[in-house]
């Protein structure tokens, strides 16, 4: 029995076509904000109940 696949190395597929090359992560400027935080509008609201609700 011949394997025709190649052989798995330990640093992944090599060939671009099939496997981009890992990205770096996302950086935010800024903190995100969550569901129960304060609006970012400055209603008073919760961000889940006003901006937040067509997000």
């Amino acid at each position: 029995m011949t394997d025709k696949s190649p052989a798995p190395t330990d640093s992944g597929c090599t060939n671009t076509s099939c496997c981009p090359p890992p990205q770096s992560p996302v950086t935010r400027g800024t903190p995100k904000v969550g569901r129960n935080d304060p609006c970012v509008c400055g209603n008073g609201r919760k961000y889940k109940k006003c901006c937040g609700k067509n997000a």
